[in-house]
């Protein structure tokens, strides 16, 4: 069936803050579904839990 989904990156802009990103590159899941996104402009690597909007870098 179909799953809904909530933006909990973009709308915001280019930037730094944690809400946004800067030329992101790539994205990875690992096996407990955390979501991994490299951030290349802001040289870090964001990890999102798939079930809330909190991100830690």
């Amino acid at each position: 069936g179909a799953k809904e989904g909530s933006i909990v990156v973009g709308g915001n802009g280019e930037g730094e803050q944690p809400n946004q990103l800067s030329y992101p590159i790539g994205l990875l899941f690992d096996r407990q579904g955390h979501l991994y996104v490299a951030d290349h402009n802001n040289h870090r690597i964001l990890k999102f839990q798939i079930d809330s909007s909190n991100s830690s870098s």
